[in-house]
């Protein structure tokens, strides 16, 4: 089975009043959201996409384990940011951005990622760092096209164009992507105020020099506002391991990280051995044991 190690970090950035951005580290399910529109309504956009997805995460066991069922439950979430800003004017055309990493199939070592907006997902594997989403923005329709560069849609005055996001319609279009895991990748989860502010050789280059999960998200952030920190930033890393043993410490919490280890208890008695045969091994030893005593008196008969 697979093994996940997390850590997390967000900040406001050196240019923002607040942080409209959310984020979820639990066994098997990771969120950055990236929240936008309104007073105050884009961090309420981004934390009930988060709840909403942690709630139902939670509340069944084992999860989710079919790309299907991780799009219901973002649709889900889309309703319910949809509805709330129609029940109050200040928060009418809020929204959220948001990328997932849901381990569906922990035996068969299946995670699925998802993506609506320009919140991205990378995954690092042998010495490579690969974007697994693709952005739903302005710009990167015109780096398809070949209007500009790569480079060029990290500064573009339209860069903040996102053409997918949660609450904004009733409905929504999700981009799903079925991962086999393997032992040492890692992925790295994180909103547009990282990618906005370092190319992927910057970010590469940290993951070379942090082993640690936490390490690597503190230092990604840290690396953004030294850009100069133009958005909030939030980043998610997750360490996978292959492991034979399923008693392994997982972790929990929306914004924050807590662990339980699961510990197995095995019966002293060997499994195989029945009622019957303890019973006859116990008779076995009593026999023994009274004739070794009659020896003895016989012994000490003669010897008199």
């Amino acid at each position: 089975m697979i093994r996940g190690r997390a850590g997390a970090s967000t900040h406001v950035g050196q240019v923002r009043a607040g942080n409209e951005d959310a984020y979820v580290v639990l066994d098997g399910l990771y969120v950055v959201a990236d929240g936008m529109g309104g007073h105050s309504a884009g961090e309420v956009a981004s934390a009930i996409a988060v709840k909403t997805l942690a709630e139902i995460h939670t509340s069944t066991k084992p999860g989710m384990t079919t790309p299907e069922q991780v799009a219901e439950a973002i649709s889900t979430a889309n309703t319910a940011i949809f509805l709330e800003s129609l029940d109050d004017s200040e928060k009418a055309g809020m929204g959220t951005t948001l990328t997932a990493l849901v381990v569906t199939d922990p035996m068969a070592h299946q995670i699925v990622i998802a993506n609506i907006g320009d919140s991205r997902t990378y995954r690092w594997r042998d010495g490579q760092l690969q974007q697994v989403t693709v952005d739903h923005s302005h710009v990167q329709t015109l780096v398809e096209r070949g209007a500009i560069s790569a480079a060029e849609a990290r500064t573009h005055y339209q860069r903040n164009i996102v053409l997918r996001a949660l609450g904004i319609d009733s409905s929504i279009d999700i981009d799903l992507f079925p991962v086999e895991v393997r032992d040492g990748d890692r992925f790295i989860l994180c909103s547009d105020g990282l990618v906005d502010e370092a190319d992927d050789s910057e970010i590469e280059n940290e993951v070379r020099l942090r082993s640690e999960p936490q390490q690597l998200a503190d230092s990604l952030v840290n690396l953004a506002n030294a850009h100069g920190g133009r958005d909030n930033v939030t980043v998610v890393v997750v360490d996978f391991s292959v492991t034979e043993n399923p008693s392994v410490p997982t972790k929990g919490g929306v914004g924050t990280e807590t662990s339980r280890a699961t510990v197995e208890a095995s019966d002293a008695s060997s499994p195989s051995e029945t009622p019957t045969s303890r019973r006859t091994r116990n008779l076995l030893a009593l026999a023994g044991a009274v004739t070794a005593v009659v020896a003895m008196i016989v012994a000490l008969v003669l010897a008199l």
